[in-house]
């Protein structure tokens, strides 16, 4: 509600006619952030956010002590969850709000700083801003973060370059964004710093009588932000986790930064920097002709502009040089933080570049250049938004975790077991799980008897292999931890006793596991059936390892029967468990030789049909999921297929048999077997 007030006021500013296009930008912006909101898959940061705001407002104050990130966003995102769900779309739709109440407060900073129509074409250019659009439909604390730093600078503005309007109110004010912006994210620091390197010497050389106002306001952001602080020293001091990035050499750093805060602030970044960052440089560039504008609208705007453009460069100079001298920060997601003045400073370059100092707009190469740059901004706008809403990208795609877990989830036996690698990347299995977690732990807490049979899986949380043994300052409670490889080992080898499947979610192992330690354990003491990589920028997979050979298992089946197909030999199944109950999973682990040259690709089918014959339940597909197609097998090699048939919940007791053979997918034509018939035909007791 008091966002919707603060749209009503920002609206009321304006002049009728001004006010109409005012809502239709506005409601222009909403209806492009609603658009395929939720559609993607929540990468793993998203999925933390989902996890920690489920929890108990204790519990995640105590979770995220142990974390990198402030409470505020997620103690928000808790209160929207009891009232609007937790789907993906519900999720961010919170973020698609503060990124609305930005798009208003940009058209108020234009208003303020320029005039009327700077803020409505700065509105306007807010509204399908890329780089907005991206975070406003992010389950993250970016635009809650972003929408009270732009608040904070407009009222710095007005503390400022209108301090005859400024009273205790504006403040009070001021101290509260500034604390709240702290509760968010820790980098709002390098804004409220950059602002106080502008507002000191300004205060100091201009405004004395505000200087102590200001000071007192500084010390009141402090003392909202105290209760947190001692967690927030220890977090930035003593970090519970290893730096994620790599410190690398200054230019390069200039260069990577340079070309990526052009191009993202530009056309956001869904495309790739190495080749838009000279149109992006041409834009931005367009922004600083609002220095231009002095000479028109008086000495205010100039300050003004350079107090604008500091809130936007000052942060990043500061994030550059401790990524150099201290820890590496520097990631462009950062500079959204910063961003919500940049379109208030574009809509003034672009009114000075079109009409100049005398804003006069009958020159015909500055209409020219106006039109130039207008198809620049939209044809680059437009590959943006084709790239994002069609995810015709690589470069920073969030990754398919909800194909990952659901690719495991559709696949997962009674006796498998879920490692996931690292250890903190389980709060996107968690949301995506679409049953109950019969166990969730360390790999170093597994002991092999936990109770699991009848609750869901076990999932077992890997951690940094032969890491600082401080990480995670050695809570036991703490998602960052480390293992030695001979404990790692250990307990990997138990694992493979007490399971006849291991599946693992990879991600981010460079960091947790950089010399492949536990993959190589895997492929080492395990049969490697299953790996597929899903789409994203760090690559996450699901792969999954039988505890022993295929060939060994085969023979411990026992099975004396033999039936031949065309160049494929079936020696067995593993049915498990052995007395299924209706509504219960049916792992099928047929094993099958190769006995001749294949020519195609087969699917297997597998039914279970009652005593009429009619099929109550079935599963097709490629062996081993793709991973492994027949025309790939070579004569002599033994390899299986493993399936889970859902089993009706209302399914009777009684005989059942389960046939399964092997079709042609273009044709449905079915294999034969060499004695006649076209499957092998087992019987199944339902108790």
């Amino acid at each position: 509600m008091g966002l919707l007030y603060t749209l009503a006021v920002i609206v009321a500013r304006f002049t009728r006619s001004q006010r109409l296009a005012l809502i239709f930008i506005l409601l222009a912006a909403f209806g492009l952030r609603l658009h395929q909101l939720g559609a993607d898959s929540l990468w793993y940061d998203e999925t933390v956010s989902a996890m920690l705001a489920a929890k108990p407002l204790a519990m995640m104050w105590a979770h995220t002590a142990g974390d990198i990130h402030p409470p505020l966003y997620y103690a928000l995102l808790h209160g929207w969850i009891l009232a609007a769900g937790n789907t993906e779309w519900a999720l961010a739709f919170l973020s698609l709000w503060f990124g609305m109440g930005s798009v208003a407060l940009v058209a108020h900073l234009g208003l303020r700083t320029y005039g009327a129509w700077v803020g409505l074409l700065a509105a306007a250019l807010a509204a399908i801003n890329p780089f907005a659009l991206w975070y406003a439909q992010e389950v993250r604390m970016y635009t809650l973060g972003g929408f009270l730093l732009l608040a904070a600078l407009i009222v710095t503005w007005r503390i400022l370059v209108q301090p005859d309007h400024a009273n205790w109110r504006s403040y009070a004010v001021y101290a509260l964004l500034a604390a709240l912006s702290l509760w968010t994210l820790y980098f709002s620091a390098f804004a409220l710093i950059a602002l106080n390197l502008f507002a000191l010497p300004w205060l100091w050389l201009r405004a004395r009588r505000s200087l102590w106002p200001w000071l007192l306001a500084q010390l009141a952001a402090i003392v909202l932000f105290l209760p947190w602080l001692p967690i927030a020293l220890r977090q930035a001091l003593d970090p519970p986790v290893p730096p994620w990035r790599e410190t690398i050499a200054t230019l390069d750093l200039l260069v990577q930064a340079g070309r990526e805060s052009t191009t993202a602030l530009a056309f956001g970044q869904s495309l790739n920097p190495s080749a838009w960052w000279p149109l992006g440089f041409v834009i931005v560039g367009v922004a600083l002709c609002a220095f231009g504008l002095r000479d028109r609208l008086g000495e205010r705007v100039r300050w003004g502009t350079l107090l604008l453009w500091l809130s936007i460069a000052g942060p990043l100079v500061l994030i550059l040089v401790i990524s150099q001298a201290l820890s590496p920060l520097w990631h462009v997601r950062y500079l959204n933080l910063y961003a919500g003045a940049y379109p208030v400073l574009l809509a003034a370059g672009l009114l000075f570049a079109a009409g100049g100092r005398a804003l006069r707009f009958d020159s015909r190469w500055r209409a020219a250049l106006a039109i130039v740059l207008a198809i620049v901004m939209v044809a680059g706008t437009g590959v943006s938004y084709r790239n994002y809403f069609q995810h015709r990208f690589d470069y920073e795609s969030a990754d398919d975790l909800r194909g990952a877990v659901g690719i495991i989830a559709a696949n997962l036996g009674p006796d498998d077991a879920i490692l996931v690698n690292a250890g903190y990347l389980y709060p996107a299995l968690l949301y995506y799980w679409p049953g109950k977690i019969g166990w969730l732990g360390r790999l170093n807490d597994w002991s092999g008897d936990e109770n699991r049979a009848s609750n869901g899986p076990a999932v077992v949380l890997t951690g940094h292999v032969n890491g600082d043994p401080d990480i995670g300052w050695g809570d036991p409670e703490s998602d960052f931890f480390a293992m030695s490889e001979q404990e790692t080992a250990a307990k990997l080898g138990e694992l493979f006793q007490n399971f006849n499947t291991i599946w693992l979610l990879r991600g981010y192992d460079t960091v947790n596991d950089p010399d492949g330690f536990i993959r190589n354990w895997l492929d080492e003491h395990g049969d490697n059936y299953f790996d597929q990589v899903f789409p994203g920028q760090s690559f996450v997979r699901a792969q999954a390892w039988r505890t022993g050979s295929a060939a060994a298992r085969a023979s411990e089946l026992g099975t004396t029967e033999r039936i031949d197909f065309d160049n494929i030999r079936w020696l067995g199944v593993d049915i498990s468990p052995n007395s299924p109950q209706s509504g219960q999973p049916l792992r099928l682990t047929h094993y099958w030789q190769a006995t001749g040259p294949i020519d195609r690709g087969y699917k297997v089918f597998n039914q279970l049909l009652d005593a009429n014959d009619t099929v109550v339940a079935q599963k097709d597909g490629l062996p081993n999921l793709g991973a492994f197609p027949t025309d790939r097998w070579s004569p002599g090699q033994i390899m299986e297929t493993t399936f889970v048939l859902a089993l009706p919940p209302d399914l009777p007791s009684g005989e059942y048999r389960l046939v399964s053979g092997w079709y042609d997918e273009n044709t449905g034509e079915r294999l034969p077997r060499q004695d006649g018939g076209d499957s092998v035909s087992i019987p199944i007791q339902i108790p």
